[in-house]
């Protein structure tokens, strides 16, 4: 999409232009939806500015915004970017989501996936994600892929989270560096990984063997379902192996959130720091 037509703001000023100031809903501006993807809070905003610029394609910011200094950070790097800022109101930003802190980047594009970082060998994990469909969760499993290095999260077409504002304030940054792939078929999806290399884990409290007694191969892909229907029968059918996290409580089960972050957990601990 090519960039909007406002005015971009003067370089010399740490304010946006005046004409940018005042709200609008009157025809040909353009709302949250015309953009590929919105991000939304001032960390996960100022990691889009860091490493996907190129992308941004303009800045909404807070009336009176640029007397916080953290939001006045945003928009003196923006300036620098030559990135169209626009002030708005509530109306624009609120229903974007809660957590917006008075800052919202619109973007061009997610981050791709590059094939070829998934062939050779070496550490390396990705994460399946079958049925994940509240954006909470899914941005709490790409804030840990992040910090984790995955290499990508695979979706299937329907019924999952997609790349909303939330996802990215929840992320923290998240969205940005980990490729989110849509798989259709998952099923198929995972029969190429193996093709690749890789050893595919599905998370299951019906598992033979739980996650800590795993020698972990170099190449996994931990496969985790919606919380309390699990795992899809196809999708457990094309996994190497079912894997249970122990608890002590037989009666609950973990968030999907958190038994992402455990396995990638152990999984990092194995690659880089136990020879066993």
């Amino acid at each position: 999409m090519k960039r909007s037509k406002t005015s971009r703001p003067n370089k010399s000023s740490k304010r946006p232009q005046q004409r940018d100031r005042r709200d609008s809903s009157s025809p040909g501006k353009a709302s949250a939806s015309a953009f590929h993807r919105t991000v939304i809070g001032i960390h996960a905003t100022a990691e889009a500015l860091k490493v996907n610029a190129r992308a941004a394609q303009e800045m909404w910011v807070k009336e009176g915004g640029e007397e916080n200094p953290a939001l006045n950070a945003l928009i003196e790097t923006a300036q620098k970017l030559r990135i169209p800022l626009k002030q708005v109101g509530p109306k624009r930003l609120d229903p974007l989501g809660s957590g917006h802190q008075g800052v919202a980047l619109h973007l061009s594009q997610s981050p791709e996936l590059d094939e070829s970082t998934l062939e050779g060998d070496g550490p390396m994990v990705c994460l399946a994600l079958d049925q994940v469909t509240d954006p909470h969760n899914l941005g709490a499993i790409l804030r840990s892929s992040w910090l984790f290095g995955v290499k990508a999260v695979f979706v299937p077409e329907h019924r999952s989270a997609s790349l909303t504002p939330t996802v990215s304030k929840v992320a923290q940054g998240g969205v940005e560096h980990v490729p989110v792939v849509v798989a259709a078929p998952m099923d198929q999806t995972l029969k190429r990984l193996k093709d690749q290399g890789f050893w595919i884990f599905g998370l299951s409290h019906l598992g033979s063997s739980h996650l800590f007694e795993q020698k972990l191969p170099e190449k996994v892909v931990w496969v985790l379902g919606a919380e309390g229907s699990g795992l899809r029968k196809p999708i457990e059918r094309a996994c190497d192996e079912l894997v249970s996290i122990p608890q002590s409580a037989e009666s609950a089960s973990y968030n999907v959130a958190v038994a992402a972050g455990i396995s990638l957990s152990e999984t990092h601990r194995q690659h880089f720091f136990t020879k066993l």
